[in-house]
């Protein structure tokens, strides 16, 4: 295998190409893996993944999982197999707890993040049987909490994020519609979570307004959802240590710090 890294478009393809092996080989073994990131986005938004380049996102450059930490070894074995090596700061950190793999390959660059049972970064997503909800990606739901719990936002994210709107309505019992109950019931428990989530839905709602590229009609349809969102989170009742933790507001830490690795 050659490093393409120099070339970010054969690099992105060769990344896609390997993530499409990875879930073949993990399905063979009957490990529990799932994609999540701007890959699976790109998996599941068919009817607007054009946008992605238009509206300026990043070439794609690792691969981004979610597993089970049960299945840690197997997974670890499986990548290890295919040439790929152990961030070793990342197997130290596993021995305070910390569910997540991390592996690179030393020929290809190509890296591999896999997140087990939640997804613990700025806020923390949690996966509990959620996994099988879809395949072979997370669910939209989680796609969508995956880049609302983001603390410092990035462009691509923002990109990523309009996409994934604009391609899937709100409401549940349908894996192609993002459940806005569980949405605003995960919020009505995190204060924390839930204000990120307000500053990223207006950063969201500024994007579309500013996306040259984004058709109008497609700007409308991603903003109105947006309204409808927040106003189902809005509308949901908060629990006690919700509105505890509302008291004190931005006078104390929100959010989890965290080294970016990639996104």
């Amino acid at each position: 295998m050659t490093d393409l890294r120099s070339d970010p478009q054969s690099f992105a393809r060769a990344v896609s190409g390997e993530a499409e092996v990875l879930l073949r080989l993990a399905a063979e073994r009957r490990l529990l893996l799932r994609l999540t990131g701007s890959l699976a986005i790109r998996s599941h938004c068919a009817g607007s993944s054009h946008l992605l380049e238009s509206l300026g996102r990043r070439p794609y450059r690792d691969i981004d999982l979610m597993g089970v930490w049960k299945q840690n070894r197997d997974v670890s074995r499986m990548f290890e197999e295919r040439g790929y090596v152990q961030d070793p700061e990342m197997k130290q950190a596993q021995e305070f707890g910390v569910k997540r793999l991390i592996h690179e390959h030393p020929d290809t660059g190509i890296k591999i993040d896999v997140f087990m049972d939640d997804l613990v970064m700025a806020h923390t997503v949690p996966f509990g049987g959620r996994l099988q909800l879809d395949d072979p990606t997370i669910s939209v739901t989680d796609l969508l909490l995956s880049k609302l719990q983001i603390h410092e936002i990035t462009e691509n994210d923002l990109v990523d994020t309009v996409v994934l709107v604009a391609d899937h309505d709100l409401g549940a019992g349908d894996r192609e519609r993002i459940d806005d109950a569980y949405v605003a019931a995960l919020m009505s428990k995190d204060w924390g979570f839930w204000y990120t989530t307000q500053l990223n839905l207006e950063k969201l709602q500024e994007a579309v307004a500013r996306y040259d590229a984004l058709p109008p009609e497609t700007g409308a349809t991603v903003n109105q959802r947006l309204v409808r969102l927040k106003a189902r989170i809005d509308d949901t009742p908060k629990g006690g240590k919700w509105k505890l933790r509302a008291r004190v507001g931005t006078r104390a830490r929100w959010y989890e710090e965290v080294a970016e690795v990639h996104r």
